[in-house]
């Protein structure tokens, strides 16, 4: 049987893009505070002052590390690294520490991606083919696998956090900057900034810069679950979707899982 190549041009970046977004996305969890599970958009509380911009990212770290499952809406917005106009995607996102994430694209003919642990699966459906491409847990990118299995090694790295006001959302806000650590390679130079919602104390700006491109990612609606939903990572497929290898060799420069 010949199966369908994964190496159209078009849509090879059309995917690089959602999981740029996907990763970015994930990363921006991981920086993320807590809400009340299950509760209705956070009321305004009062906060105690941290001592320093790293104690103050290690407060948003923790509850959303330890939560059962977190969701949200979120706006990806990727740069073209060889100068085009940016890229913009609309999705959801469903992250489980220690189980696995999913993200669905709300464009038209849009991706939905999942990196399921437990099952030992990292999938990627497309609507517009009616073709799911499927992957051992394995070859899903490493960053997003350790994220998954020890999401609570972001609050034990040695990453640095600096106050810095940024735009975002067309108005400069005050956020952190954090570099290194868990959150990036060690031979990489990935520049991390995070702002909170102003009137819920909750993320609501996170912008990833590497060597080649950045993403900014914008949270809207952001949840956490008191419990963890396995089913928010199954794929809803129509009938008629046939399966295919994935080679993730081909997703992300430098033809690597990374």
């Amino acid at each position: 049987m010949n199966h369908k190549r994964w190496n159209s041009p078009v849509m090879t970046r059309r995917h690089r893009c959602a999981l740029a977004g996907l990763s970015a996305t994930v990363v921006a969890i991981a920086l993320a505070g807590g809400a009340a599970a299950n509760s209705p958009p956070a009321r305004r509380v009062p906060r105690p002052a941290a001592s320093s911009p790293r104690e103050a990212v290690e407060g948003m770290l923790a509850r959303v590390l330890r939560a059962p499952e977190v969701h949200s809406r979120v706006v990806v917005r990727r740069s073209d690294p060889f100068g085009g106009p940016d890229e913009r995607t609309t999705g959801r996102i469903w992250f489980l520490p220690g189980r696995g994430l999913r993200f669905r694209s709300e464009e038209r003919g849009g991706e939905e991606i999942v990196v399921d642990r437990e099952k030992g699966a990292f999938l990627v459906f497309r609507p517009s083919e009616k073709v799911l491409y499927r992957a051992g847990w394995d070859r899903a990118p490493a960053r997003m696998r350790q994220l998954i299995t020890e999401p609570e090694r972001v609050l034990d790295s040695g990453f640095q956090a600096v106050a810095e006001r940024r735009l975002a959302g067309g108005v400069l806000r005050d956020g952190y900057r954090v570099r290194r650590g868990a959150l990036a390679d060690s031979g990489s130079n990935v520049s991390v900034w995070v702002a909170a919602d102003p009137g819920t104390g909750l993320p609501r700006w996170i912008s990833a810069a590497g060597d080649e491109d950045s993403v900014e990612v914008e949270f809207r609606a952001l949840a956490i679950l008191s419990k963890a939903n396995p089913r928010d990572l199954s794929l809803n497929l129509p009938r008629e979707v046939r399966t295919e290898p994935l080679d993730p060799r081909e997703l992300l420069p430098g033809g690597e899982s990374r």
